[in-house]
């Protein structure tokens, strides 16, 4: 049963720690110590609410402190890291009046590996899992105002990589 039931949930739950995690590798092992909780969890789930949105709960919150411990361990992340759009030219199908809505996922996941932690993390819990900033900031221990403005940083962060990638994209190709 065990078995069924984790090939059953594995892309699902895989989708949420892929968004937060800094590799592949992470992911997976994030995945396997969240059915481990989930199995250990199983229990005491009082059948409120939907049974997926109690899972992906438990695998948001396993992520966020995954991603938590590694920040205390390397000292905390600057805010203003710089990142090198050099890499960025190899994003298939990104051109410049390509919007996000229409990249594929490797596209998008690739955008979000350059955004630093804490962006990556207010992005992630606001657009897709649909947090509020009040649920984020008390989640990840910041203020709700603090919330806003990481978010806004990403979503100005990303807005420059899609169109600063499209433009290289289009020079490289009109040579």
């Amino acid at each position: 049963m065990q078995k069924s039931f984790y090939y059953q949930y594995y892309p699902l739950l895989m989708r949420i720690c892929i968004r937060y995690a800094p590799s592949q590798e992470d992911a997976e092992q994030w995945v396997h110590d969240g059915f481990l909780k989930i199995f250990t969890a199983l229990p005491g789930y009082q059948h409120r609410g939907s049974f997926e949105g109690w899972m992906k709960r438990i695998m948001v919150r396993l992520s966020i402190d995954q991603l938590r411990n590694r920040l205390t361990k390397k000292h905390e992340v600057e805010m203003n890291t710089s990142y090198g759009y050099d890499d960025m030219t190899n994003l298939p199908h990104l051109a410049a009046d390509t919007h996000l809505q229409r990249a594929d996922a490797q596209d998008v996941l690739m955008l979000l590996n350059h955004l630093p932690e804490k962006q990556k993390i207010v992005f992630n819990l606001a657009v897709f899992e649909e947090y509020s900033h009040k649920e984020i900031a008390d989640l990840i221990g910041i203020t709700e105002n603090y919330s806003y403005l990481l978010l806004f940083q990403a979503r100005k962060k990303l807005k420059e990589i899609v169109l600063l990638t499209g433009r290289k994209t289009l020079k490289h190709e009109s040579k």
